[in-house]
């Protein structure tokens, strides 16, 4: 996997952006190791896409720890790839990243006994899970929005007890201002923007941003592509046809330019310890 994961990321450098999709849909797709890939069940499902997109719940319930690699996968070849793709700093990240936002649900509780917040583009929300505030149902409200239908049924079958609230919905519904929710605490995007255009990317965040009630907090996230992390995404691009929106700083801060400057108290941009993802927190004033 070592020696793979190199020579991807050399090829990935080194061709351009064309030759490198077709490399990766005409020789890595029709290559014999794909099959040997394909035994771990992260790059499995993630290539054949069962609800027609890339990244679903079921495909990061796959690298999250607590999910046994034994039950995942019926080879220990695929058990042994799948240990080796949680440890890498891509990964990592994912797992850094649900915590952040338990963190996040358990600062904004203790700010007032009725807050409110909404998850877009939530999963399985299992953040949820790791947040201290949910499990004792210390908030006023928590809404789970997804255009999900079977990701919604988990959040309901599983979490239903505690009381969050599944929405179905998508992002284009929010953009056409189909739906709208007002008077949040705090808002949240975690996996969302990486799929979304600049444009999309910062009319979404400026809707996003009118609904929360003074003092509260937009939080979003991108990957970036640095280079140490780089042989991962060309992983995911050449076996498992995943193809992400890699941002920088600079981009990530211009999703706020359609909001007026006197409207945000503060502003956070920062990466993860991995230096894989980039977060705004956005703070009405």
């Amino acid at each position: 996997m070592r020696t793979l994961f190199s020579t991807l990321q050399d090829a990935r450098a080194t061709l351009a952006p064309g030759d490198w999709r077709r490399f990766c849909l005409e020789t890595c797709r029709n290559h014999p190791i794909r099959d040997l890939l394909h035994q771990e069940p992260f790059t499995r499902r993630g290539f054949e896409k069962p609800r027609n997109y890339a990244g679903d719940a079921v495909v990061l319930d796959f690298v999250y720890e607590d999910r046994a690699p034994a039950r995942l996968s019926h080879t220990p070849i695929g058990v042994e790839i799948n240990r080796f793709l949680c440890a890498q700093p891509t990964i990592t990240a994912v797992r850094e990243r649900r915590d952040r936002l338990a963190q996040w649900l358990d600062r904004v509780s203790g700010q007032a006994p009725d807050s409110r917040a909404l998850a877009v583009a939530c999963g399985h929300l299992r953040e949820s899970q790791r947040s201290q505030a949910v499990q004792e149902r210390r908030l006023g409200e928590l809404l789970a929005l997804d255009q999900d239908i079977q990701s919604l049924g988990v959040i309901d079958s599983e979490l239903g007890h505690l009381a969050i609230k599944p929405v179905h919905g998508s992002v284009k519904e929010i953009v056409k201002n189909q739906i709208r929710f007002e008077q949040l605490d705090l808002i949240y995007a975690a996996g969302l923007y990486d799929y979304l255009s600049q444009p999309m990317a910062i009319r979404l965040t400026r809707l996003l941003f009118s609904m929360l009630r003074p003092g509260g907090h937009l939080v979003l996230a991108n990957y970036a592509d640095p280079i140490e992390s780089s042989a991962f995404k060309a992983y995911m691009e050449a076996f498992m046809d995943w193809w992400l929106i890699y941002r920088e700083e600079s981009d990530v801060a211009g999703w706020m330019q359609e909001i007026p400057k006197t409207q945000v108290r503060r502003r956070e941009l920062f990466r993860d310890t991995t230096n894989n993802i980039i977060y705004l927190e956005l703070t009405r004033r």
